[in-house]
């Protein structure tokens, strides 16, 4: 293939095009259908919690507040780690072309702008990854049964019967393995 005809296109429409792309995946489809779906379930669970008042249901109902506070906790998360990105994403080229202007005019002023918006991209890269890292914890840290699991293995305490982790009948097939090999 012939790399003339490959390159046609110039760079800053790529670019362009390029980040209008990795907006819409990482935030503009994303955000909208996270913050659609999560609200139509905590109405649904606003809608059941009132469901069961009123039938006077309240010995076996579980309390869906933790469950809608998650939800909400997980929105807001995903939308104040995610915007600077996005926001990132979209200017970008706009800024590289104003550095690229610059250069010509002032090229110590060009490569300190160029330099400072590295460091704001590195800042904003990290600031989405934190999003990940938050979901874990919430995620992790809502359940109950891991909760006491963690307390369990932090705190080296023994205990009988099944574990989130290892059950009794996995722990007799491990030793059973362990015993035949030696």
């Amino acid at each position: 293939m012939d790399t003339k005809a490959r390159s046609a296109l110039p760079p800053s429409i790529v670019m362009n095009v390029y980040q209008w792309i990795d907006f819409t995946l990482s935030f503009g489809a994303p955000f909208p259908l996270l913050l659609i779906g999560n609200v139509v379930i905590v109405v649904q669970l606003a809608r059941s919690r009132s469901r069961n008042k009123r039938m006077n249901i309240s010995g076996q109902a579980r309390d869906t507040r933790p469950l809608s506070m998650l939800i909400i906790a997980l929105c807001v998360v995903f939308f104040l780690t995610m915007t600077p990105w996005a926001i990132m994403v979209v200017s970008y080229p706009y800024l590289m072309e104003t550095i690229l202007a610059l250069k010509h005019v002032d090229p110590y002023t060009a490569w300190y702008d160029y330099e400072y918006l590295l460091f704001q991209q590195t800042v904003v890269e990290l600031v989405c990854y934190f999003n990940s890292t938050f979901n874990f914890v919430f995620y992790v840290f809502s359940g109950t049964k891991f909760r006491t699991e963690l307390k369990r293995m932090g705190c080296c305490q023994a205990r009988k019967g099944t574990s989130l982790f290892i059950t009794t009948t996995s722990k007799s097939l491990t030793n059973t393995v362990i015993n035949t090999n030696i």
